[in-house]
């Protein structure tokens, strides 16, 4: 039953003044009892066991209302009581913290760093090497902590398992470096938060510019690469320069095609860079910047402005491939005054690295073009010679006697002329391929290059039959049977075009199908991107960069590539079959049962009996029917 409140404060009153604190102890419970949310009799209660000498009981009394006070927000009443309990009871943690807790939220930071540096020393003293930790993270996390704190705090959070932590202190303490003009410090600092965590791409891009910006392209080299420069050209220049200086120049090339594919006016950086590579002797890298530079002209139609940029590389190295591609645009511009005095060059070029066999197929027609130039002429013979014939002035007299009109008359007259021995003889004496070698990229190239190639123009004026043989030649139907050099030599540049971009797109698919192996995703991809842009290795190309992208749980981009893959010839019939059975399992994944169902049955159609074939269209021609009753 309720006691008689006022009645009961007068006893314990009494009391008190009688001395009799046991007495009025027990009139103050009596109240509480009765109602234990009486905040303030609880205080006068902890004065008087206080008074009475039992510390422990006025210890509970006190932080009882101030965890009361604490809860209701009223901090200042708070901290008033707990450290008057502390007084009581210096090492009581649940205190300390508690008061911690309330300097920070009146911040009052130096309060609540010493609370927190007592509590960690005495977890440190009883081995409590965790709850050390925590408070040592705590203390590093106070909004004013100063740098050591914050070092000690990184340290407490990889103890504790939270690098994600450890990173965001160590970015804090590397701020407060800045601030201090310590920027070195500070970037050190950062770079061990990249180490603590690879995955901080924003962290990553940050220290290469800061890298780059200090002059340490070294160190920026450890976090830069395609993903961290992303589109920014800055950092794809950047890029490009660091891959050079480790010799990938294929990764230098694509970086730059993809710079000045952002960003067409940082051209000139480009060209800065192939400069700084041509003062060190560095002629390939070199052409890799010009070569990039000639793309985007080329990409944006302007091949006049792309002739120029080669013609002024060449002027300073007479590169094979620089000249090469200098003729082939020439032609293809229709920049009929370029061409001849090019392909001198490129005659020159090959003749200077021993590569006879070139030489002679462009010296052929150069004296072909004009007969009566000397300086073609003794191209002519150098080329014979570095190529192994015997005889040059009799391939010269060969060569001219035909333009004359004067071809022998064996060559008109044989029965069995060997179709590829001409195309070789033709090309520069190129090796016959065996008809029962394996079919590997190379021979695919070849077999396509061939084929695009009108035999009829190659060979016209070359082959007769035996019956025609014995029919009297006349010099009118001679100049009528002439081949057309021009025309014969044009295809062949064209092919030789087309061999090196199918070698460039098989290194491509190497280099893509390496990346994959390697984790590099996105490099692969851009990778085999490329590599199916070309006809001859659009299959194997496409077909690899599906099934990655279909393994990265791309479904929809997977399938388009697949199907790009469909489209261009197998290498095989095998090879074939299995892209669609993989395009017909990627479209059922997707739910396009329909698809399909139809890709399927174009394979059963071509290869009878391939492995379950017919029990998937069984089993999709069922689902058809239940997705479509009325069909």
């Amino acid at each position: 039953m309720a006691i008689d409140r006022e009645a009961t404060l007068k006893q314990a009153d009494k009391l008190i003044r009688q001395g009799k604190l046991d007495g009025a102890i027990v009139e103050y419970v009596r109240l509480i009892d009765d109602q234990p949310q009486d905040w303030t009799t609880m205080n006068v209660l902890g004065d008087l066991y206080l008074r009475a000498g039992n510390n422990a009981k006025a210890l509970e009394q006190y932080t009882r209302v101030a965890d009361h006070q604490f809860a209701e927000g009223f901090f200042p009443k708070s901290a008033a009581l707990y450290k008057k309990a502390l007084k009581l009871q210096p090492d009581d943690e649940h205190i300390l913290m508690q008061l911690a807790e309330i300097g920070e939220r009146q911040g009052k930071f130096v309060d609540a760093k010493h609370f927190l540096k007592q509590v960690a020393k005495q977890r440190q003293a009883r081995g409590e090497l965790r709850g050390a930790a925590e408070c040592v993270l705590r203390l590093g996390s106070v909004p004013e902590a100063d740098l050591e704190s914050k070092i000690a705090a990184v340290q407490a959070a990889q103890q504790l398992g939270d690098g994600f932590r450890a990173v965001e202190l160590l970015k804090e303490a590397a701020q407060l470096l800045e601030k201090q003009n310590k920027r070195n410090e500070a970037l050190q600092l950062l770079a061990e938060a990249a180490e603590i965590d690879p995955f901080d791409s924003e962290l990553r891009v940050r220290l290469a510019r800061e890298f780059l910006a200090i002059g340490q392209p070294t160190r920026a080299r450890a976090y830069l690469s395609f993903d961290t420069a992303g589109d920014d050209a800055e950092l794809l220049l950047a890029l490009a320069t660091l891959e050079f200086a480790d010799g990938r120049e294929e990764d230098a090339r694509v970086a730059m095609s993809r710079m000045l594919a952002l960003a067409p006016d940082r051209e000139p950086d480009i060209a800065r860079l192939a400069e700084s590579l041509m003062e060190t002797s560095r002629v390939e890298p070199a052409f890799a910047c010009v070569d990039a530079i000639t793309d985007a002209a080329l990409l944006q139609g302007d091949a006049a402005r792309a002739a120029v940029v080669l013609q002024t590389f060449i002027q300073r190295a007479p590169h094979i491939p620089a000249l090469a591609k200098l003729v082939d645009i020439s032609v293809e511009a229709g920049l009929a005054d370029r061409v001849r005095d090019t392909q001198a060059q490129l005659v020159d070029a090959y003749l200077e690295s021993s590569r006879g066999d070139d030489a002679r197929i462009l010296a052929e027609l150069l004296v072909r073009a004009e007969p009566d130039s000397e300086q073609h002429a003794e191209r002519l013979r150098r080329a014979v010679m570095l190529a192994g014939a015997a005889d040059p002035e009799a391939a010269l007299a060969q060569i001219r006697s035909e333009i004359a009109g004067t071809p022998s008359v064996a060559a008109l007259s044989s029965d069995a002329l060997d179709v590829d021995a001409a195309i070789a003889e033709l090309e520069g004496g190129g090796v016959t391929a065996t008809p029962d070698a394996p079919a590997s990229v190379e021979d695919e190239i070849e077999s396509i290059d061939i084929a695009e190639i009108d035999l009829s123009t190659v060979l016209s004026g070359l082959t007769t039959t035996s019956s025609a043989a014995s029919v009297p030649v006349s010099d009118d139907m001679l100049a009528a049977d002439e081949p057309d050099i021009e025309g014969v030599f044009a295809q062949m540049r064209a092919k030789s075009a087309r061999e090196q971009q199918a070698s460039t797109a098989l290194t491509q698919y190497d280099e893509g199908v390496r990346l994959i192996a390697e984790g590099l995703d996105r490099e692969a991809i851009a990778a085999l991107e490329a590599a199916a842009r070309v006809p001859v290795m659009r299959f194997r190309a496409a077909t690899r960069l599906g099934r990655l992208l279909i393994d990265r749980g791309d479904l929809n981009e997977g399938i388009e590539w697949l199907e790009r893959a469909a489209e261009a010839p197998a290498p095989s019939p095998e090879e074939g079959y299995d892209l669609l059975y993989e395009l017909a399992g990627a479209l059922e994944a997707q739910g396009e049962s329909a698809r399909a169902l139809a890709v399927l049955m174009e394979l059963d159609a071509e290869a009878d009996g391939y492995r379950d074939v017919r029990t998937r269209i069984m089993h999709l021609t069922r689902v058809q029917q239940v997705e479509n009753p009325r069909s």
